[in-house]
């Protein structure tokens, strides 16, 4: 249990002593389907699948229903209900989130009433009570773990040991100290919400960079300074190339650009064995990723397909996204290629670095969804189309310029991108650390003129006793 040694003003109740009612959802039938409305009414049903962004949407995705009137009467939402989760969790996603019904929920389409599904239980809590501040706490209940004990059912679909849960020990601030804590929680949430906001944007806006980086790189633009009177504007396009390129750039056909190109080995592979075998799903945003692989012992199949230093491998055979991805491979370890790649063995005019760039950039990309061939579930471009690929072609000695400052610009990017990772990693844990600041008694100051949280509960007693 979350155990904190709470002020002298507060006092602590088993959360069913705080429960005026409790009633479970009522899912109703299709709101298409022929009903007698003198017998029944259309509503929104919260689902549990509204919970994800309840924040921002406020159970606006809600499905519309029909339930008997005798059943709305009952069930229907009002403004400082909590709906309790009971249902429908998983090994990822323990049951027993909970939700405050506010005037928000209750304005979208306002004319039409608000219930929950048979999932939820819809709980109206008593007077003299923050409804806020009780949401708050359970919220702080859920995220800090304890809720799995309290759960029960198989490991695919979880349920809420109700009887059990509503014994849970709620610790009870005065009522002027409650709705001071909800209050500053509705604002540290709120600024948290704008602040994530914004992060959301940048995983966004450093993908756009790199594009944009790409795509400065195969137009000429990235190198332009370094050109220094060569003039871009010199360059041409006709019909048969995408764009303008510098004047110093030829278009090649990838094929007269490379010493082979060939297909992996179709051969199954292993979970054990002498060398990896690089699969469609090492390949990640231009590297390899070795983290699941599959191996080969097979000493001729070895022989036929290891791979060397450089050599750039392009899936050819994937869902139509994906179908075209490129990697290229730096010799990490020994390896061979499954036959849902292509071997891209570069001559000496083309640096296998720049032509993994370019096939990477949103040209490349592009190129790839206008030739693949689609089948019912895949993609695939063969080795006779990658050979035509049009490639914008500078000097070699360009080449390895455009690589080295995409790479200084990308890990750039990449040292923001860790800085996100980090600061987000930050901010998940910091609501558990705010709400258990609260609950302890540390968020607000407490004021000796505040009627103390005991006197409270006596009042919840007595009127419960009527």
């Amino acid at each position: 249990m979350i155990e904190n040694k709470l002020p002298d003003s507060w006092n602590s109740s088993p959360f069913h002593s705080l429960i005026s009612s409790v009633i479970g959802g009522d899912w109703g039938i299709d709101s298409d389907t022929l009903f007698d409305d003198r017998e029944y009414s259309l509503v929104y049903c919260i689902r549990g699948s509204e919970l994800k962004n309840w924040r921002e949407e406020k159970g606006k995705t809600a499905a519309l229903r029909a339930i008997k009137k005798v059943s709305l009467e009952k069930r229907e939402l009002k403004e400082g209900d909590i709906l309790l989760e009971v249902s429908g969790g998983g090994p990822n996603q323990p049951v027993g989130r909970t939700v405050i019904i506010d005037k928000e929920t209750l304005s979208f389409e306002s004319h039409i009433p608000k219930i929950c599904t048979n999932f939820f239980r819809k709980i109206r809590l008593t007077p003299h009570l923050d409804k806020r501040y009780i949401n708050y706490y359970l919220t702080h209940f859920y995220n800090s773990g304890e809720i799995v004990n309290y759960q029960g059912g198989s490991n695919n679909l979880r349920n809420l040991k109700y009887k059990e849960y509503e014994q849970i020990s709620i610790p009870i601030a005065p009522l002027n100290e409650q709705k001071r804590i909800a209050d500053k929680l509705d604002n540290l949430y709120h600024h948290l919400d704008l602040l994530n906001e914004r992060l959301d944007k940048i995983p966004v806006l450093l993908n756009q960079f790199r594009e944009n980086v790409l795509m400065q790189a195969v137009t000429g633009k990235l190198t332009e300074e370094w050109r220094e009177n060569r003039k871009i504007e010199n360059g041409t396009a006709n019909s048969s190339t995408p764009f303008i390129i510098p004047d110093t750039w030829q278009w090649h056909e990838l094929g007269t650009l490379t010493k082979r190109v060939s297909y992996g080995t179709s051969k199954k592979s292993e979970n054990e064995g002498k060398v990896p075998v690089l699969r469609m799903g090492n390949l990640q945003n231009g590297k390899l990723d070795w983290s699941d692989l599959k191996y080969s012992s097979d000493e001729k199949e070895i022989a036929s397909y290891l791979l060397e230093s450089g050599d750039v491998l392009f899936n050819r055979t994937n869902s139509p996204e994906l179908v075209g991805k490129t990697s290229i491979y730096e010799g990490q370890q020994p390896a061979i290629y499954a036959g849902y790649i292509i071997r891209v063995v570069a001559n000496e005019e083309l640096n296998p670095y720049y032509l993994n760039f370019v096939l990477n950039s949103k040209y490349g990309r592009d190129w790839a969804w206008q030739v693949k061939s689609d089948g019912v579930s895949q993609s695939n471009i063969n080795a006779k189309k990658l050979s035509a690929f049009a490639i914008p072609l500078p000097e070699i000695d360009e080449q390895e310029k455009i690589v080295k400052q995409i790479n200084d610009l990308f890990s750039i990017a990449d040292r923001i991108e860790i800085l996100y990772n980090e600061l987000t990693t930050k901010l998940r844990k910091l609501p558990l650390r705010i709400l258990g600041k609260a609950f302890a008694g540390q968020l607000v100051n407490q004021d000796p003129n505040d009627e103390p949280a005991s006197l409270l509960l006596q009042k919840i007693t007595q009127m419960k006793a009527k």
